[in-house]
């Protein structure tokens, strides 16, 4: 399983290929104007679920944080230099040997357990327990979902999916006896930010997958309190929890991954996760209440603004190595377009575009993708808005429909 989940952080996302600071990538509701006191090291696409563990701990405990990205397809020299292992994710203090301009120079910390017990020894408040005895049931869960959801053997997904459903009774069970909602009881721990990442998308990637496969708390109550527990911790649901549209719309790439690409039946299942997050991306048009949260239009703008020039790049590529089912725009110009246009809307303004910057505002809204380049509710306002550009009518429509009545009744 580690080597899949590996695999998974290896793919470099395109729509965001630059830092963010965690100046511009977090919300009010657990992040901090104060002098960031640690960095973290995480995959450019935001898949990796080791990393979404130390991620939802670091929020939790309202750490200020920096945020490096790692391309792991294409590792740079000074991370190899400065982490043993050479994987994400990693943490370095800004301690009194720290620089900010050598990586290294502060003491490292690498892989996810050892993170989250640095972070308990160093940052009190919210302990994490992640020293505690490992849950038997949280890492069976863990252990037996990946084989069951991108098992490429017909023959073995039966065994492999009762597998994966006993080892969530069992977890449904241990929940239920430690009084819950969380793992070790009322507290969130380092058990629930192990669990939180898989259960996400597995529950989301099934539907497409193994619509056969009852949803993962289905009959499971303690499963189903846990879910409802997680989705009000701001912390996981601000900025780290993924959405269904961009769940879904990756499921290809893992297919792509874990899949021979060139058999039929794994193309078929690509073509209809494919079109299941065509039906995602297309509700999100009506998401106009995502406009509502303020918090989450001031994210979109500032990570939008600035990472505008890789968006618009990506945007415009015509030869795209992700998602190249999704129609680019001709021009950088259209991009820039759609972007400005973009971050008036969201800025409470009025705005409207041409015809390229049309297909380049459907194009940046398909590519969008919680959490590797925004938070949940940012996306979905930032997706919103880029979907009504990309439909808007042309100028001068309004006046025309109103002159052909004029003349129809003269």
């Amino acid at each position: 399983m580690l080597a899949h989940l590996a695999a998974l952080a290896s793919v470099a996302g395109a729509f965001v290929a630059s830092p963010r600071p965690r100046s511009i990538s977090a919300l009010p509701a657990t992040a901090t104007e104060e002098t960031p006191v640690l960095t973290l090291y995480r995959d450019t696409n935001g898949w990796c679920p080791f990393c979404e563990r130390v991620w939802i701990g670091l929020e939790a405990k309202g750490i200020p944080y920096d945020t490096k990205l790692v391309n792991l397809q294409d590792k740079p020299q000074w991370y190899l230099d400065i982490v043993p292992t050479t994987l994400v994710p990693a943490v370095e203090f800004h301690d009194a040997t720290w620089k900010a301009d050598v990586p290294g120079s502060g003491k490292l910390v690498w892989e996810s357990k050892d993170i989250l017990e640095a972070l308990d020894e160093n940052f009190a408040p919210k302990p994490l327990r992640s020293a505690d005895d490992e849950i038997k049931e949280v890492a069976d869960v863990l252990n037996a979902s990946f084989g069951f959801v991108y098992n490429v053997n017909a023959t073995k997904a039966p065994t492999k999916g009762a597998k994966f459903a006993a080892a969530l009774d069992a977890l449904d069970a241990a929940l239920a006896s430690s009084g819950g909602p969380f793992v070790r009881g009322a507290e969130l721990s380092a058990a629930d930010l192990a669990l939180a990442p898989t259960l996400e998308r597995f529950g989301l990637q099934l539907k497409v997958l193994k619509p056969e496969f009852p949803a993962l708390d289905a009959g499971r109550p303690a499963i189903q309190r846990w879910n409802k527990a997680m989705d009000a911790e701001p912390a996981y649901t601000r900025r780290v929890k993924g959405d269904d549209y961009s769940w879904t719309a990756v499921t290809s790439s893992f297919l792509r991954i874990f899949s021979n690409a060139s058999d039929a039946e794994t193309q078929a299942k690509i073509t209809k996760a494919d079109a299941a997050a065509s039906k995602l991306l297309a509700a999100s048009r009506a998401d106009v209440k995502s406009l509502n949260d303020k918090a989450a239009c001031s994210e979109a703008v500032a990570a939008l603004s600035k990472n505008r020039q890789n968006v618009a790049k990506d945007a415009s590529n015509a030869a795209p190595k992700t998602q190249p089912h999704v129609k680019r725009c001709a021009t950088v110009a259209g991009a820039d377009e759609a972007i400005d246009a973009a971050l008036a809307v969201l800025d409470g303004g009025k705005a409207r575009v041409s015809g390229d910057a049309k297909v380049a505002a459907a194009a940046i809204a398909a590519r969008l993708c919680a959490p590797r380049d925004m938070g949940a509710p940012a996306a979905a306002a930032l997706r919103h808005t880029l979907l009504v550009l990309a439909e808007g009518k042309p100028r001068g429509t309004r006046l025309k429909k109103v002159l052909q009545l004029v003349l129809f009744f003269l």
